[in-house]
């Protein structure tokens, strides 16, 4: 069984039960067994935690299309199992459906044995293309609301205000993944040279509009990376910066 899906489990499973934020569950558990996951591990129950939070509502939807049996019936180890599960299928590209399937259902043998033939059935079923079939809803809230895993009353309430475009719009950006922005310290290093440093940290990076900004993704505890504690880049809003320039330029 892959501890990094098992340890994904538990935390939400403990987001679920204790209605908790999950991420101080999150950095709860990476901080407690940190020696035994690796880099890898860490970004793989990371992006399992917050895919699957984020995208919850659209995922009960599918499950309950295949479950015969009631969500809200259904014990909390077996049904965050099934998410974890349909979150990959669905979500995430890189890992084969096998792969999804077969360690949920190694999950369900430790945690809920009785329910392991449930699992698989249920699973097994779901494929990429029932999410793409929440597009053909033909009623407006109820569409946005499951393809974009929001609440409908908050969809409803959202058109009152703005257009269906608009409101789309709103719900498909509220579940990007946030970028982190920096502001390279250009008094203690070149950004050319800062930027040689990311890539031997292989940390991903995106060119901004303004010149010593940078967008750098997939980086956990940006804090405890030695390029921040030599103090070479500050996080930043680019924002701050746009109104930083104007204030200078207006000066001038």
């Amino acid at each position: 069984m892959d501890f990094a899906r098992e340890i994904a489990l538990k935390v939400l499973y403990k987001i679920d039960v204790e209605k908790a934020y999950s991420n101080i569950v999150l950095d709860e558990y990476l901080n407690n067994y940190r020696q035994k996951l690796n880099k890898k591990d860490i970004n793989l129950i990371s992006e399992i935690v917050y895919g699957t939070v984020t995208w919850k509502l659209t995922i009960d939807t599918i499950l309950q299309k295949y479950s015969k049996i009631k969500l809200k019936k259904i014990s909390n180890w077996v049904l965050n199992i099934l998410r974890i599960g349909a979150y990959q299928i669905l979500f995430l590209d890189k890992i084969p459906k096998s792969a999804a399937v077969n360690e949920s259902v190694k999950l369900t043998k430790k945690y809920a044995y009785k329910s392991t033939s449930f699992v698989n059935a249920i699973l097994r079923k779901i494929e990429k293309k029932d999410y793409e079939a929440l597009s053909l809803i033909e009623n407006i809230e109820e569409k946005i609301s499951k393809v974009y895993s929001m609440p409908e009353w908050l969809v409803e309430e959202l058109l009152k205000e703005y257009s269906v475009e608009e409101v789309e719009n709103i719900c498909r950006y509220s579940n990007e993944k946030p970028k982190t922005t920096i502001r390279v310290n250009l008094l203690k290093i070149s950004k050319e040279n800062f930027i040689k440093k990311l890539e031997e940290l292989k940390l991903e990076y995106e060119e901004t509009e303004l010149e010593n900004y940078l967008h750098i993704k997939n980086v956990k505890n940006i804090g405890e990376l030695d390029i921040f504690r030599e103090g070479l880049f500050t996080v930043q809003d680019i924002g701050a910066g746009k109104i930083r320039i104007n204030a200078c330029t207006k000066r001038r």
